[in-house]
């Protein structure tokens, strides 16, 4: 009887043990990795123009990545993705929160992404070890800076407590430092107990200057000449060549060189008749110094005027109608012979 070997059990065990792959022997992951998993779960189209990319708790790097990606075909146009260290990308669906109230800044192609989460943590610490300020955990977010599409990388320095003691900013094409702020707590605060801030852009850090425009004519640019200086003005002209001078409807024309002469006038608007240094001495004339108006003569009698101003018109004796003749009534008669005479008394 042949004896069993003793090995061929543990070959079959390991021939039964899976696989893992490479992520689910990390708990970190980097962004462009994140972009990466994505791409290849949903299609290159999913990612092809990315709002933002976020992750909290990175340790330096963090284990999740959320990305909001644009979707014309979502009714908010942004569409919800996320990756995770063991390699897997869930579906988060179309966002119902950004639009319209909190609008992305804009929209980033992910190739355009030359600074990895990686290399951007690594630009941060050195800002951190310049700045003297100890941290714990890193906030990501990558997005385009204002009015542009060129990514820009914010990161978010928090210590022990979770507070947050620093910002950077910086350019994920060209790894610049746009910019940082730093809060420092405990002894290194403000004497009256609340945290010291240093912003790196406040006008005590970079005083702001103003441009002083140049003061001599600058050579032409883009193909526009200086405009010629402006001609000396012919006389008896009014800048058009060949036109007349314009002249005020009944005031005599002037003749270039003369001066026109004024009649003085007092307060009152009269001309005055002696000179103007004798009038200049005359006091002001007062309301009380102007003549009462004559008195108002009687009208004539049937054309007196009324109480509200207006003049009554005089009284017309009336005519008779021409077409009727008068009627005479004779004496002892008590009526005219037009009225109906009264019915017969019955006996």
């Amino acid at each position: 009887m042949k004896s069993r070997n003793p090995f061929i059990p543990f070959v079959l065990l390991l021939a039964v043990i899976p696989v893992t792959s490479a992520f689910a022997q990390r708990s970190d992951l980097s962004v462009r990795e994140a972009l990466g998993i994505v791409s290849s779960r949903f299609g290159p189209q999913s990612v092809q123009w990315v709002a933002e990319v976020y992750a909290t708790h990175g340790i330096p790097q963090p284990s999740a990545w959320q990305i909001l990606a644009y979707d014309e075909r979502a009714p908010r146009l942004l569409y919800g993705f996320a990756a995770d260290s063991n390699g897997n990308a869930r579906d988060l669906g179309p966002d119902e929160i950004r639009y319209p109230k909190d609008v992305p800044v804009g929209y980033f192609s992910p190739n355009q992404v030359r600074l990895d989460s990686v290399a951007a943590f690594t630009v941060a610490e050195g800002e951190a070890r310049k700045a003297r300020m100890a941290f714990d955990s890193c906030d990501y977010l990558l997005r385009s800076r204002e009015f542009s599409q060129d990514p820009m990388w914010r990161l978010q320095l928090l210590d022990a407590a979770g507070r947050v003691v620093g910002k950077i900013y910086i350019s994920a094409t060209s790894g610049q430092v746009l910019r940082t702020v730093w809060v420092y707590h405990d002894t290194n605060a403000r004497s009256d107990g609340r945290p010291l801030i240093i912003d790196s852009t406040s006008p005590s850090q970079a005083p702001m200057t103003t441009a002083t425009p140049p003061t001599q004519s600058m050579p032409p640019q883009s193909g526009i000449a200086d405009f010629p200086p402006n001609p000396e003005p012919i006389p008896g002209q009014a800048g058009i060549v060949g036109a007349p001078p314009y002249q005020t409807p009944g005031q005599p024309q002037m003749v270039p060189g003369e001066t026109r002469t004024y009649t003085p006038v007092d307060p009152s608007g009269r001309p005055l008749t002696e000179a103007p240094a004798v009038a200049a001495t005359r006091p002001p004339v007062m309301d009380d110094d102007i003549p009462e108006p004559p008195a108002l003569t009687q009208p004539p009698s049937g054309n007196v005027p009324s109480a509200s101003g207006m003049r009554e018109a005089p009284a017309v004796a009336p005519k008779p109608d021409p077409e009727k003749p008068p009627i005479n009534v004779p004496s002892g008669s008590s009526g005219s012979s037009e009225r109906i005479p009264p019915p017969p008394v019955p006996r």
